[in-house]
């Protein structure tokens, strides 16, 4: 009798510690690395849709990349005409469950003639993220300036600075 009983502790045991794992798995790995989302403002001169993807996951840091598309077409006033904006990015996470800091480098390319224009940007981003493990709704919102070689001031040599600030909402899965 205390030889069955000894097995069903031991079967117990191990039941709950492969719990136990999977738990902590659970609250350290996003088990939806794919997302996509509208990002208004951010990269793209005022919004884009962006896929992203999770490829690294270790702990409380991950990291992945991003590309969008977007456009001028809503916002023509004083533009010249319509172009296309294409952001791509590579990011780090650092947190463990639903919230995680978000910081990554990246470049924005405008396509279009306009010499008035800045072509070739490249971004930094200081930011927040949240995300569902399992899948669902992500938020992100980051302070993303642009630096550009084309906007060099030729009278004090400086590059073209511009802060910016994003604000993204989607789905992962």
């Amino acid at each position: 009798m205390s030889l069955n009983f000894t097995r069903l502790f031991i079967f117990f045991l191990f039941l709950q510690v492969a719990i136990v794992a999977r738990a902590q798995e659970f609250t350290q790995n996003i088990r939806a690395p794919l997302s996509l989302y509208l990002e208004v403002g951010g990269n793209s001169d005022s919004y884009a849709i962006n896929l992203d993807h999770i490829l690294y996951q270790r702990e409380e840091w991950k990291g992945g990349l991003r590309a969008g598309l977007g456009t001028n077409i809503f916002f023509m006033e004083n533009e010249p005409g319509v172009y296309p904006v294409v952001p791509i990015e590579a990011y780090a996470l650092l947190g463990k469950s639903r919230n995680h800091f978000e910081f990554g480098l990246g470049y924005t390319r405008r396509f279009t003639d306009d010499p008035d224009l800045l072509q070739n940007m490249y971004f930094g981003r200081i930011g927040f993220r949240y995300q569902k493990p399992k899948g669902g709704l992500v938020v992100r919102f980051g302070l993303t300036p642009f630096i550009s070689p084309e906007g060099r001031d030729d009278k004090t040599g400086n590059l073209a600075v511009v802060p910016r600030f994003g604000l993204s909402v989607g789905r992962s899965w």
